[in-house]
């Protein structure tokens, strides 16, 4: 089932969430280059940890802490400065500071305001083992509905080369609709990887090589046959969607096709909120973050 005319033709509103950091920052160059190529309203917003303002409080006669206000006005300080920078350079922008949980906040926030995409900067050379530990991302992921950007590259210019896993799921064909209506002049690799993880055991039950090489042979068939429909549905005529179709493991292939094709960024679909906290978001995205390193937008289902 396709899904064509889910998601807007352009991004019209970005949420990047900041927290300062080096990351962050390239998180803010990021969203500003998307912001101006879909000529999209930025919105720069920060949030101040709660339960620290509250010690704070509970601080300040003993001690020379700022206090909650000196803090929140630090922070709209900072978030105007980046405003004004980017507003200088044509982009319409709004910022805000937010005081509770980050992740609450951001989506909060990206709900009130009908944000069209999420840009958050990853969390560093520990991005992997936190972000399944329980880090911004993560929660904003499992928590919020709105695609997310994780950007783990400086930005130098536009996304050139796009990768987009594909199972021929729902979610994964929604993530190929986004890649193709957000990555406005990108070329778009569209990569489906046949795994027989039958094989090895139908050998092991005695079926001879032939039957396992045409059982293989059906399983490619099927794929072309599928990979052929998604172009011509989702790009007819089009010259910038190419399908790749790669027999082996779907994390190994993806690896070796990210860097020989120089994918800036890879496009994959979320899970469904159940499957999601059973398998921390999925063996092969795990393997995506953690294994390639580009910048990754991972889609929600649509609900």
């Amino acid at each position: 089932m396709l899904l064509r005319g889910t998601y807007v033709e352009k991004i019209q509103r970005i949420l990047i969430a900041t927290d300062f950091s080096p990351r962050g920052e390239r998180a803010v160059q990021r969203a500003a280059l998307l912001a101006s190529e879909h000529a999209a309203e930025l919105y720069l917003l920060h949030v101040l940890p709660a339960l620290p303002l509250e010690v704070f409080k509970h601080l300040i006669a003993e001690t020379p802490l700022e206090t909650e206000q000196r803090l929140y006005n630090r922070a709209k300080i900072a978030l105007q400065d980046r405003a004004e920078m980017l507003a200088s350079k044509g982009i319409r922008v709004k910022h805000h500071v937010a005081i509770g949980r980050a992740h609450l906040e951001i989506n909060r926030y990206a709900q009130s305001h009908h944000a069209d995409l999420i840009v958050i900067g990853d969390q560093g050379e520990s991005f992997a083992r936190e972000f399944f530990l329980g880090t911004t991302a993560s929660k904003t992921l499992r928590t919020g509905h709105h695609p997310l950007l994780i950007v783990k590259q400086e930005p130098r210019d536009k996304y050139k080369h796009v990768l987009v896993p594909v199972d021929f799921s729902k979610n994964s064909l929604t993530a190929l609709e986004m890649a193709l209506k957000v990555m406005i002049d990108a070329s778009i690799h569209v990569l489906h990887v046949v795994e027989m993880p039958l094989g090895q055991k139908m050998k092991q039950a005695g079926y001879d090589a032939d039957r396992v090489d045409r059982y293989r042979e059906e399983m490619l068939t099927h794929a072309r046959e599928g990979m052929e429909k998604i172009v011509s549905d989702y790009a007819p005529g089009g010259t910038r969607v190419a399908s790749i179709i790669e027999y082996g493991r779907a994390p190994d292939a993806i690896r070796e096709k990210t860097q020989a094709l120089d994918i800036d960024l890879i496009v994959i679909g979320k899970r469904g909120q159940t499957e999601l906290d059973e398998a921390l978001f999925g063996s092969v995205t795990k393997h995506i973050l953690y294994e390639t390193p580009c910048d990754v937008l991972v889609v929600n289902p649509v609900i």
